[in-house]
């Protein structure tokens, strides 16, 4: 194993020219070009890993004298397996495979005819290495940070998942990925990013992405893409981003799996377990967990309100509290017909319960000083919701060489309910008020894909498919008042609402790419026929939307050694509006501040472009870059106020929205492997801009993550994580920076077998919060607490025989 490390890291290192000067070759002059070219020809293969063809990305493949062994050529291959040895001379050689994780594989009598230009050696397989300790497998692990001509890949470490209970705690340590302060991902500090889990979206596992989120345990997860600029492969949906949650798959020759147990304070527990067997052309994956959460926070709001004539201040302040337990179960199956095609089929199901309650004091003051209005609003409420999730996925690999059909297709359907209970209490009798609100919702998807990839040539590609997703959502939210003559709730039928959606998206796609020794351009168009209707049943008023949208993309790289590349990425983005934010539905749970949709909503696109540079090896690297976003019809949230001081809340197209700046994500393995960091940096502009709601927020901001892992004495392990998101200009107003800081400690015990950790997060309770809202009719401040830091003792147990995949550790 590490015998194959310092090989691959020695070619990463190694020129091209330095390898041709190695003893045993036969020298050539330097400036002599043409004879070389007359010389030499090409070596082109692929590596792959048995049973299932699969590329083995970034394999070292060297060229050796069979006499002595000594390196005369050598190549890196891509992500996809496939390499390239360039200008070798007529002869027979040795051909060298070494890769982390993958036994050395020899190929004696490797033989160029001089009067050969090309010689194509086919797939190469590779197997993969295992040391078995106490029938626990152990490996090396992979680079945590691939750059792909589109994306970043970030491979899930032990370091990793040793601290990260669900995929939420993954997040927070990838690069240029926050959470804001729902649980919902961000990007570049920036929401509306589109999550999918194994390239299909999210919502099919349930409606309420931190709840999915949370429930999904860490250790199922192989790695997470981040794409800020996808190319048109991917759904269009997203002005800041797609990330792309990889599940792991059943490569395994036996059986193997895990059991974890996390025990915190404030009843933040969870467990959960997975188990994983293959034999022969059948395999089997199976996973269930479970998790109790609490969370507590404090309110405040302060503002003026200038609509009328007097000006009048309004005061929030109070608690609330958040519990809620989740489950979550998956079944899936696998079976290898031959080594052309392979069927899986699975099927989750979850289930959230949740608990919510707040106590607000609201006061109205004059501006002489007298309190008019004052109130204590009290909320309890419950809900529940389910969901099932069933796919089926086909692979077939043609005849010829390394054509691939895959077809994936999910099916889900799920619902919730819930009931909120609200209790005024004041000294004036015409604010005393007893509601309640019952909500109901239903709502089933189907999503069809299938992806036809044809290499034209050893070199080029390209890749098509069509994507076909519906669904259908309807809402009841019915609200009841106290009447307090009889002592009975009757129904309000203005603020009551059932709301029916659906959608459907018929989408295309293209891309081609093409890589020669140095670039590799990739370029690709997706057409999107989009549907939605809208039904609001309770007003009798139904309509329908259609768009039809173009998603180009463009990404050209410039390779500038075995490791380092340059990259230019363009991208157009639309957001569409979702069913929340088209339900007219108004929200009076805080009747100073009442929310609604807005069936009137349109699309927003955004133009992304980044320029970068990147370089990373086994021990490290970096990938600074330049960004630009740009939207001219950006869809965010605006506030309103009448003369009562009652604001009302809502989404809407705008106007302008312009950031960009300068970012970096890197990793580093210092001392050996003694102590590893990585995170991301950006500066940059945001700017918002809309003549007709007379918003004009420009800012500069930075912000910043980083993650350390540092080994200690006695099989212990530290690590600690910080973030912080800088101000930044939003519709209205600013949002102030919030900084977050987390830490751990683990230690493995039972041969490696088992690990005990013990984690802190939000140390400083420093997940705070701010904004100021500045308008000609109101002026606000606010700010959201969390007030209860997060301590749990974790125990992780692994068993398991020989393994061909990566370490869940």
């Amino acid at each position: 194993m590490k015998r194959s490390l310092l090989l691959n890291s020695i070619a990463l290192i190694l020129p091209t020219h330095l390898l041709l000067a190695s003893p045993g070759t036969r020298p050539l002059p330097v400036n002599d070009t043409k004879s070389q070219r007359a010389l030499g020809g090409k070596l082109v293969g692929k590596i792959v890993e048995g049973p299932n063809n699969a590329g083995v990305a970034f394999a070292t493949v060297a060229l050796l004298m069979p006499k002595d062994s000594s390196l005369v050529n050598g190549a890196v291959a891509d992500e996809n397996g496939t390499f390239v040895i360039a200008e070798v001379a007529p002869g027979n050689y040795l051909l060298r495979v070494t890769n982390m994780g993958y036994q050395t594989l020899y190929r004696p009598n490797v033989k160029l005819a001089a009067e050969a230009s090309l010689l194509d050696l086919g797939s190469i397989t590779v197997q993969p290495e295992a040391q078995k300790l106490a029938e626990v497998v152990v490996k090396g692990e992979k680079t945590m940070i691939v750059d792909d001509i589109d994306k970043k890949i970030v491979n899930i470490g032990k370091d990793m998942l040793a601290t990260s209970n669900n995929v939420s705690d993954l997040l927070e340590k990838v690069p240029a990925v926050s959470l804001d302060e729902n649980g919902n991902p961000q990007v570049r500090g920036k929401g509306n990013v589109v999550v999918l889990i194994d390239g299909k979206p999210s919502n099919l596992y349930g409606s309420d992405l931190p709840t999915i989120l949370q429930s999904f345990p860490a250790n199922l997860i192989e790695r997470i893409d981040v794409m800020t600029t996808p190319s048109a492969k991917y759904e269009g949906e997203g002005a800041s981003g797609v990330i792309d949650i990889i599940t792991k798959k059943t490569k395994i020759r036996g059986m193997n799996g895990g059991a974890r147990l996390s025990i915190g304070n404030k009843n933040n527990n969870a467990a959960s377990g997975n188990l994983s067997y293959k034999v022969g052309k059948f395999g089997l994956n199976a996973s269930l967990s479970g998790q109790t959460r609490a969370m507590t926070w404090e309110r405040t709001l302060s503002r003026d309100n200038f609509v009328t004539e007097s000006t009048s201040h309004l005061q929030q302040d109070g608690t609330g509290g958040n519990k809620g337990k989740n489950a979550f179960g998956r079944v899936g199956v696998n079976y290898d017909f031959n080594d052309k095609n392979s069927i899986e089929a699975g099927v989750n199901y979850s289930r959230d319960n949740s608990r919510n309650n707040s106590n607000i004091l609201n006061e109205t003051t004059l501006a002489s000083g007298v309190v008019s209005e004052s109130f204590r609003r009290l909320n309890n409420s419950k809900g529940n919701g389910d969901n099932l999730n069933f796919n089926l996925d086909y692979r077939l690999k043609f005849a010829e060489k390394d054509h691939q059909l895959n077809f994936n297709s999910s099916y889900s359907l799920g619902g919730s309910d819930g009931e909120s209970y609200f209790s005024q209490e004041s000294t004036v009798d015409s604010l005393l008020r007893n509601q309640q609100n019952l909500r109901n919702n239903n709502r089933h998807s189907l999503f069809l894909n299938a992806d036809y990839t044809w290499p034209i040539t050893p070199k080029a590609t390209l890749e098509a498919g069509v994507r076909s997703r519906s669904s259908s959502n309807d809402n009841v939210n019915a609200f009841y008042n106290l009447d307090r003559e009889t002592n009975t709730y009757t129904f309000d039928n203005n603020i009551s609402n059932v709301f029916g959606y659906k959608d459907a998206t018929y989408t295309g796609f293209m891309t081609f790419s093409q890589k020669t020794d140095l670039w590799g351009v990739r370029a690709g168009l997706r057409v999107t026929d989009y549907n939605q209707d809208i039904n609001q049943i309770s007003r009798n008023q139904d309509f329908s939307v259609h768009f039809l949208t173009l998603v180009p993309s463009f990404a050209v790289t410039r390779k500038l050694g075995e490791s380092s590349q340059m990259k230019l990425n363009y991208s157009r983005r639309v957001q569409r509006p979702e069913a929340d934010w088209l339900n007219p539905y108004t929200d009076v749970s805080d009747p100073r501040n009442v929310k609604t949709g807005n069936p009137n909503l349109r699309p927003e696109f955004t133009h992304k472009a980044e320029m970068g540079y990147s370089n990373y090896e086994a021990n490290g690297g970096w990938g600074p870059s330049l960004f630009m976003d740009y939207s001219n019809n950006a869809i965010t949230q605006i506030r309103t106020i009448d003369e009562a001081g009652v604001s009302l809340t809502r989404y809407d197209n705008v106007g302008r929205e312009f950031s960009y700046g300068f970012e970096t994500d890197f990793s580093q393995k210092l001392f050996g492997d003694v102590l590893k960091i990585n995170g991301s940096g950006r500066v940059f502009r945001s700017e918002v801009v809309s003549a007709v709601a007379q918003i004009d927020n420009r800012t500069w901001s930075y912000s910043g993550n980083l993650n350390a892992f540092i080994s200690l004495p006695a099989d212990f392990r530290a690590s600690a994580y910080v973030n912080y998101e800088g101000p930044r200009a939003i519709a209205q107003g600013t949002r102030d920076g919030v900084f977050i800081a987390n830490m751990g400690i683990r230690k493995d015990l039972l041969e490696k077998k088992a690990t005990i950790s013990f984690n802190v997060q939000d140390i400083f309770l420093s997940r705070n919060y701010r904004s100021q809202l500045n308008t000609a009719t109101y002026s606000q401040a606010s700010n959201w607490h969390q007030t209860n830091r997060l301590v749990n003792v974790t125990f992780q147990y692994r068993f398991g025989k020989i393994s061909a995949s990566g370490d869940d550790a």
